[in-house]
């Protein structure tokens, strides 16, 4: 008999994430999406099944500020990448026409912890837009923890609310790593060093980083 380890990895990986947000508190909504992410090719890579399901659920309950409506996508931004800026310069009022995009403040600096925690705080699109701006750099620094394992409920102190946020990325993370064949724990044992591309393909739900997305990549997008 033949095993597939890779499929075996996604099913224990989705499991597994989902326990994990179980013993945190975090409720995952039902998803009435399919199950298996379309690979479109290069850039569009995806998930499969449960894990597919699992990075959704994740991806809904971050903490976010939503522009427009439409297909839903979830974009990890950072006010200190040059890649995100050259992103908000093609979308100034970080709107797209036919989309509902969904902004989560990334992390990339200590210089930036400050900033990013308003987002969390007041996840509105005026935050979202004072963040990409720059206009929220002089907020103080916050120590947060980057290997937070705790509840994901943005509560807490100011130092607990950012190292619950960090955690919840990390937590998406971990299903890409796992579901791309690296060790499971990875993105829950490891700092994200820059606003990466996870969930890039489920149709009607995406997430792309503002670097490796654009306007040419929403006109692939329109027709799915």
């Amino acid at each position: 008999m033949t095993i597939s380890t890779r499929g075996d990895r996604r099913q224990i990986l989705a499991g597994g994430i989902r326990a994990i947000a179980g013993l945190s508190g975090l409720v995952l909504p039902a998803l009435s999406l399919p199950a298996r992410a379309k690979i479109l090719g290069s850039g569009f890579e995806g998930l499969e099944g449960a894990s597919a399901q699992t990075a959704l659920g994740l991806l809904q309950s971050s903490r976010q500020a939503r522009f427009g409506t439409g297909k839903d996508v979830w974009i990890w931004l950072s006010s200190l990448c040059p890649h995100c800026q050259r992103y908000f310069r093609e979308f100034p009022d970080l709107t797209v026409p036919g989309f509902r995009v969904n902004y989560i403040p990334f992390i990339l600096g200590e210089r930036e912890t400050g900033a990013v925690l308003k987002v969390v705080q007041n996840p509105t699109q005026a935050t979202m837009l004072r963040f990409m701006r720059r206009e929220l750099l002089d907020a103080a620094p916050v120590d947060y923890n980057p290997y937070y394992t705790g509840p994901i409920d943005y509560a807490g102190s100011p130092s607990v609310m950012l190292s619950r946020h960090y955690a919840h990325m990390r937590m998406v993370q971990s299903v890409y790593d796992g579901d791309a064949g690296y060790p499971t724990e990875t993105g829950l044992n490891r700092m994200l060093s820059t606003p990466r591309t996870f969930f890039r393909t489920q149709k009607g739900a995406l997430l792309m980083w503002g670097g490796g997305f654009g306007v040419k990549q929403f006109n692939v997008l329109r027709d799915l």
